[in-house]
């Protein structure tokens, strides 16, 4: 299976960080390449990926130096190892270009095993084409390299335009078995008659036009992997026979007689939510079960709108190859509207979109007028929120904090609030009061009649930690609910040790 290879350029004199990277076991990659020359170095990046580790205090203008070199190689993963607790302004400047972040001092194993960890993800990215660093992606990238290895069956779930179909082909690339066959079909594209024939073969003369016996996908695939495709809109009928084949290993030719073994690794896809199929009886619960060894969600491009603008200049540089075009980027105000907009369609559509904007562009640049006139025809909506003020002349970062230490200040002064309360009606309060002054012990509050000193470091937590609880634990909703994006509050629930 032919993919691209990630290439790693390191921007480092130190022995320590050379000799970690030179033993780093990250499969299928070439060897590592050293310079000080950072700005040579970083122009010989080829194609959409690439990894650089850069020492910061050899190079201390990495950040301008990674931003540039995204523009031509979108999927840069940049690690940068740099000083003992870097002052805040540093902090927020290197956050948006930085995936990894390693302090010193340095300890030889330590640095290799997560230099290891780090380049495999991003191995798997450039073998797989997956573009993007928001947390969502990454936190499904990380449950693809735990679970390919294995043997356990995978069910991929999300939308359509999502990518399920890249995901099947990243597992098989990081399995035991990427050096045998792969398989794709449709289950939704085809009609159950095809679909028989496709999937288990037939014998000669087994239906009209059998000229020749045809093994199937199944037989072809032996010591391989399959992906099934829109499994949820198989029919009744092929779904018993599905189910035989993953629980006997057997697959029956159409017009056969005799089973024939196979070895053969299943993934599946549904854009459906399975198990509500099960539950209204639209699908087999024993099959679901047989599918679902484990399960991994897809989150929608709505869902990872970090990824967006990286995702906008990776299809612009496709379409521009594709069509002898030469544009350079996109107006703020026009990647203001595609990261605002909802993408009913998913990566798909934006994919689809972009091509034809490259194509109709007048000039070097997507204008925000262009965008309109293409969008609106699309189907989607801009969500409510995309609407509000938003900070100028601050960066995304900023704003996010502002908007965060807005919601806690009003907090406090609700807390303040229901503290004059109580100590008013204390005496009398009941037994309730006790449950409010446990709840309220948790951002630091105690007895109304004692000092009350509520800090906004204790409040900030207590407000992420209401909105986990109320989210369920979903990252994603609970980061709608605070108004931040999930890369912030992955931040924050570490920096609080929330997780």
């Amino acid at each position: 299976m032919n993919s691209p290879q990630l290439q790693i350029l390191a921007l480092t004199a130190d022995p320590t960080i050379r000799q970690s990277l030179e033993t780093a076991t990250v499969p299928d990659v070439g060897p590592v390449r050293f310079s000080n020359d950072a700005a040579g170095l970083l122009d010989t990046l080829i194609g959409p990926g690439g990894a650089v580790v850069i020492d910061e205090i050899a190079e201390p203008a990495y950040v301008s130096l990674i931003k540039r070199a995204r523009k031509t190689a979108p999927g840069l993963e940049a690690i940068v190892v740099g000083g003992p607790k870097s002052d805040a302004v540093r902090r927020d400047e290197r956050r948006d270009a930085v995936d990894l972040y390693i302090e010193r001092p340095l300890e030889p194993r330590t640095l290799t095993s997560t230099l290891t960890h780090r380049l495999t993800l991003a191995a798997l990215k450039a073998r797989s084409g997956i573009i993007g660093r928001s947390p969502a992606l990454e936190e499904l990238l990380e449950s693809v390299l735990l679970v390919a290895p294995t043997e356990v069956p995978i069910l991929i779930q999300g939308e359509s335009g999502t990518g399920k179909d890249v995901i099947a082909r990243a597992i098989h690339a990081c399995s035991r078995r990427r050096d045998r066959p792969f398989e794709a079909v449709n289950c939704g594209a085809l009609a159950e008659g095809v679909l028989e024939s496709e999937l288990f073969g037939h014998e000669r003369g087994a239906f009209t036009g059998a000229v020749s016996r045809r093994p199937g996908m199944f037989e072809r695939t032996d010591t391989g992997t399959i992906f099934l495709d829109e499994v949820g809109e198989t029919s009744p009928n092929m779904q018993v026979r599905l189910l035989r084949v993953l629980e006997s290993g057997e697959v029956l030719r159409v017009g056969g007689v005799t089973g024939l073994r196979v070895d053969v690794r299943v993934i599946a896809a549904s854009n459906r939510n399975l198990g509500e199929a099960v539950r209204s009886g639209a699908f087999r619960q024993d099959l679901y079960y047989r599918l679902k060894g484990v399960s991994l969600h897809l989150p929608p491009l709505r869902e990872r709108r970090d990824d967006i603008p990286v995702l906008v200049q990776h299809f612009i540089a496709a379409a521009n190859r594709t069509n002898q075009k030469s544009v350079r980027g996109v107006d703020a105000d026009a990647m203001n509207r595609l990261v605002a907009y909802s993408w009913p369609g998913n990566i798909r559509e934006l994919r689809n979109l972009v091509e034809t904007l490259v194509v109709l562009a007048p000039g070097a640049r997507i204008t925000r007028e262009l965008v309109d006139a293409h969008l609106s025809d699309a189907g989607g909506v801009v969500r409510a929120e995309a609407l509000l003020p938003v900070a100028v002349g601050r960066s995304r970062d900023d704003a996010e904090r502002e908007l965060l230490y807005g919601s806690i200040l009003a907090l406090h002064r609700d807390v303040r609030e229901i503290l004059r309360l109580l100590h008013e009606g204390s005496r009398g309060a009941g037994p309730q009061a006790g449950v409010v002054w446990d709840g309220l012990r948790e951002v630091g509050a105690d007895r109304p009649h004692e000092e009350t000193n509520l800090s906004l470091g204790h409040l900030e937590r207590a407000a992420i930690r209401e909105a986990l609880n109320r989210a369920g634990g979903n990252r994603r909703k609970a980061a709608e609910h605070l108004e931040i994006s999930e890369r912030t509050l992955y931040r924050k629930i570490k920096e609080f040790g929330l997780a």
